[in-house]
């Protein structure tokens, strides 16, 4: 019953950039989207600090800009496709190793 209603929906109004923006999502998802949206809200504050002469549209492009930049490094990061090829790799050298060892007359 408790983990139904962390996947129940409902609606939260979510600030970002002075604008409240209303949001249907899982309970359970709240605490991700507020860390999200303030992390959003800080890189806009920064790049107005650090760029006052831009516009606002470009202080959201690069806050997009910057965060989709984090996102590709940690799926690159996390990419462990080339570790489990190596891992298929070494676990069928293993096995051969195994075979031909099991297949050996006995030296005694």
């Amino acid at each position: 019953m408790a983990e139904e209603a962390m996947d129940e929906l409902f609606e939260i109004k979510l600030m970002v950039g002075g604008t409240y923006y209303p949001l249907t999502i899982r309970r359970k998802d709240e605490r991700l989207y507020r860390e999200a949206a303030r992390r959003i809200n800080d890189k806009l504050n920064r790049y107005r600090e650090h760029f006052p002469q831009l516009s606002e549209e470009k202080y959201y492009v690069m806050a997009a800009v910057h965060i989709a930049m984090v996102n590709v490094m940690l799926e690159d990061f996390n990419d462990t496709a080339p570790y489990k090829e190596k891992l298929q790799q070494m676990d069928k050298e293993l096995d051969s190793i195994l075979d031909n060892i099991a297949a050996e007359p006995d030296a005694e």
